[in-house]
């Protein structure tokens, strides 16, 4: 059979999706030196909190790392999936936080990157280190021995974490403008309090 005979296959290509989202490689150092930061401040505020709390403040504690990680992950997962559209037509009607809308959508990546990695994963840091803590307070109390505290433990948290996340996509996911709308409101708020 001669090659002239088989026929040309056609190159396909998926065009990319129209966006207005900027991107920029400046933001990759500026994650590396921001997550340092906040990891090592985030850690030492706990761990020196975690001296003077007992059992019951610890385990709130823990509690409320793993609701801050599952609501930026959801902040960060709405910001990618909202629309640009509606807040145009209420910037124009000048309507509180739409402008902040628009911004924050035009900055998903980075937002999404601060939110859901970067916050999440220190976050995730800290849970552990809260419950290494914990553990440790537990064995030296009740005088437990073996692995066993210390697995049930992480078990707990990681599903918590893990769960919580999942549970979150879905809602971030349906509501994106929604969420966005009240990221714009609080940040719109913030602007005009440190004016004044």
């Amino acid at each position: 059979m001669d090659k002239s005979d088989i026929p040309k296959r056609k190159k396909f290509t998926v065009p990319k999706p129209d966006s207005n989202v900027s991107t920029s490689h400046k933001w990759t150092i500026i994650v590396l030196i921001l997550s340092f930061t906040l990891s090592v401040f985030f850690s030492f505020i706990t761990s020196a909190a975690m001296k003077s709390l007992t059992i019951f403040f610890a385990f709130i504690l823990l509690l409320v790392i793993i609701a801050i990680n599952i609501l930026f992950d959801m902040v960060g997962t709405a910001v990618q999936s909202a629309e640009e559209k509606p807040f145009h037509s209420l910037a124009a009607r000048k309507v509180a936080g739409a402008r902040e809308c628009i911004s924050v959508i035009r900055h998903a990546p980075q937002l999404a990157n601060l939110c859901c990695d970067v916050i999440g994963d220190i976050a995730g840091i800290i849970s552990g280190a809260t419950t290494a803590l914990i553990v440790a307070e537990l064995v030296a109390m009740f005088n437990l021995k073996g692995m066993l505290p210390s697995l049930i433990l992480t078990g707990l948290v990681g599903a918590l974490t893990i769960g919580g996340k999942a549970m979150s996509k879905g809602i971030s996911m349906q509501n994106g403008n929604a969420i966005v709308f009240i990221v714009g409101k609080l940040m719109y708020a913030l602007k005009h309090l440190i004016k004044k």
